[in-house]
């Protein structure tokens, strides 16, 4: 499947500094003694100092994140201005004082002496928590200025989660959904996981779809990341997503059930240990709601309230509207190779492509969608910026660069185009 290239550089600059970071930090903490305040603080201003350091080149090196997916992507998503990296490193992620969040470590050392271990053992177990609290914190630097950049692109609506493998099970089935921009970043202690900026799941690999990250996986990696008997399931052909949700939070209501086929009476377990044949277990899933069809990223939702939407609504059909020529070419089999609203999305890639690159040389601004835009006669459009042209030409060559391997009808409209 084919990888984000600008992802997985960005991930492993940020892992870099991340353990370049926390390495700095657990070398500092092994200086103190047993004369926990004391000793801490003397280091305390060089690991307050260290992780400040570490964060401020997360952040930078986030900067550029984006712009890069987008280009990658072939999405078009104008900023309102330019992040100042240092912004995001006056506070914790959380929002407290960061030699706050530090000083915890020490707290943690002295709780354990009153539990009972000795000062070696209770340096220990601060230090595996500051350990595990730093590379929280440096993932979350990183993805609040992620974040912060999807947010201020207006046509930019949401952002897709992308896996870092391994990964535990409560990420993988988010592998591949779609936030809107303003939806917080679900994430446990350690969590590496990434944005992927879209509109849509536009990441193309395994680490966007969990039934594809799941088969990816030994037999043995499937137990460890999602436990014996789920994993199985799974195997068996049961949702990955109930199967890891039902563990988590138990079985459900009988009105979820009546509503969605929740599973509400029987786990995975109870199925296995009663249903003697594989192909009986199976069944047993299926009736009780632990398979509920192809296994698709993004999983099947069944029940009565859900039987409303398939079908199809009825409303007034205008003439001559996009869904009426849409409709009409269905119908007819006839289009017209040049009418968006009728093309393919990877039709859609090209046409989309050569339009801005065309419309921002002819007019000197960037264009604010493809085709008219009323928005225009009310708000000042923004000139194009240095390095804007090129970017545009390079989107466009990306997917030029497809063509060879292209379906007939888009290497049609590249000549339709004249490309």
């Amino acid at each position: 499947m084919e990888t984000l290239l600008s992802a997985d550089r960005y991930y492993a600059q940020q892992q870099q500094i991340a353990a370049t970071t926390v390495a700095s930090a657990a070398k500092l903490w092994r200086r103190v003694g047993d004369d926990f305040s004391s000793d801490w603080a003397v280091v305390r201003p060089r690991v307050l100092e260290v992780v400040q350091v570490g964060r401020l080149a997360a952040a930078t090196s986030s900067v550029a994140y984006t712009p890069k997916v987008l280009a990658e992507t072939n999405q078009i998503a104008v900023p309102a201005g330019a992040l100042v990296p240092s912004a995001f490193v006056q506070f914790a992620p959380d929002g407290r004082d960061m030699g706050t969040l530090l000083d915890q470590s020490v707290v943690r050392a002295k709780a354990a002496v009153g539990r009972g271990e000795t000062s070696t053992a209770a340096r220990a177990i601060a230090g595996e928590w500051l350990t595990g609290m730093l590379l929280t914190v440096m993932a979350d630097t990183g993805r609040s200025v992620v974040g912060a950049d999807i947010a201020q692109r207006p046509t930019l609506t949401g952002y897709v989660r992308m896996l870092n493998a391994p990964s535990c099970s409560r990420c993988v089935i988010l592998a591949g959904k779609w936030f809107r921009w303003n939806q917080g970043f679900q994430r446990h202690p350690r969590c590496d996981c990434r944005h992927i900026p879209a509109s849509e799941n536009v990441g193309g690999d395994l680490r966007t779809d969990p039934y594809a990250y799941f088969n990816s996986l030994t037999p043995e990696a499937q137990t460890k990341a999602f436990g014996r008997i789920e994993a199985r399931s799974i195997q068996d052909g049961g949702d990955i997503y109930r199967a890891v949700n039902i563990k988590a939070r138990g079985l459900g209501t009988a009105k979820s059930n009546l509503r969605y086929g929740t599973p509400s009476k029987m786990t995975i377990d109870d199925i296995y240990r009663t249903a003697g044949t594989r192909s009986n277990a199976i069944r047993m899933m299926t009736e009780q709601g632990y398979i509920t069809g192809p296994q698709t990223a993004g999983g099947n939702i069944f029940g009565r309230m859900r039987e409303s939407y398939s079908v199809p609504i009825s409303r007034p059909i205008v003439a001559g509207s996009n869904r009426d020529r849409v409709l009409t070419a269905r119908s007819t089999g006839v289009r017209d190779p040049l009418d968006r609203a009728t093309m393919t999305a990877a039709e859609r890639r090209l046409f989309d492509a050569q339009y801005r690159l065309s419309e921002a040389r002819t007019t000197g601004y960037w264009p604010r969608s493809v085709g008219a835009n009323s928005a225009d006669l009310f708000s000042l459009r923004t000139p194009l910026a240095p390095g804007d042209l090129a970017l545009l030409e390079t989107v466009l060559q990306k997917e030029i660069a497809k063509l060879p391997n292209a379906a007939d009808s888009v290497r049609r409209l590249a000549s339709l185009l004249r490309l």
